[in-house]
């Protein structure tokens, strides 16, 4: 939905309003295609899941629209997509489970870091649209070097809620090798750097999580 938005709030001569226009039919069907499965797995869901996933979808609606456009809360926004994908990837499959007890919290906050600290991120590669949008990042303002610093007690504070979310020993080395890896995603990472960089390294750090940890 967002990238549907997108074709008519773009810069009309960049790569992405370009691609867009050009898929922009089986991104269509696409999106129906996945309505439906949602609204079928639904099924499957407690109500409570079912009302938390509506909200978190609200929210994410508001980010992008206008005249809310939340996005436009620069310092804000790296933590408000933290919530909404800890909320609807990490709480909501607790509690389908029955394992929202006292110790997930501390899996649920880190999760939540984890991902505000990418979205920070990815303000190192949108910095100058962002300063060109009339939106403050942590990255346009206080530049790149603080950002850094920030990203790296982000991921200090990662590390110690899932050190204290499990003790266990082979966990203990998942979690240090995985916390390097994001500390390498902070050091390389720069402005110049190529968009592949954020899209197969940076954003793949989710999915590198959970293979490290099988």
């Amino acid at each position: 939905m967002q990238r549907g938005y997108s074709l008519i709030h773009n810069q009309y001569n960049s790569e992405r309003y370009q691609w867009l226009l050009i898929n922009k039919k089986p991104m269509m069907i696409a999106m129906g295609l996945s309505l439906i499965a949602v609204l079928f797995l639904c099924n499957w869901l407690s109500w409570t899941s079912i009302i938390i996933m509506i909200s978190a979808e609200l929210i994410s609606t508001l980010y992008y629209l206008k005249p809310f456009n939340l996005r436009k809360y620069g310092y804000f926004k790296p933590f408000l997509i933290g919530l909404i994908w800890v909320v609807t990837c990490s709480v909501v499959p607790l509690i389908e489970e029955n394992l929202l007890h006292d110790t997930a919290w501390f899996f649920i906050l880190a999760q939540f870091f984890l991902v505000s600290l990418l979205c920070i991120l990815f303000d190192i590669k949108d910095i100058v649209c962002d300063r060109q949008d009339g939106i403050k990042t942590y990255a346009n303002t206080l530049g790149i070097n603080s950002t850094k610093i920030i990203s790296l007690l982000i991921a200090f504070v990662y590390f110690i809620l899932m050190y204290l979310f499990n003790t266990n020993f082979l966990l203990s080395i998942v979690n240090y090798t995985f916390t390097l890896l994001l500390i390498l995603a902070i050091l390389f990472a720069k402005e110049k750097r190529h968009s592949f960089y954020y899209y197969l390294f940076v954003d793949s750090l989710l999915i590198l999580q959970i293979i490290i940890v099988f």
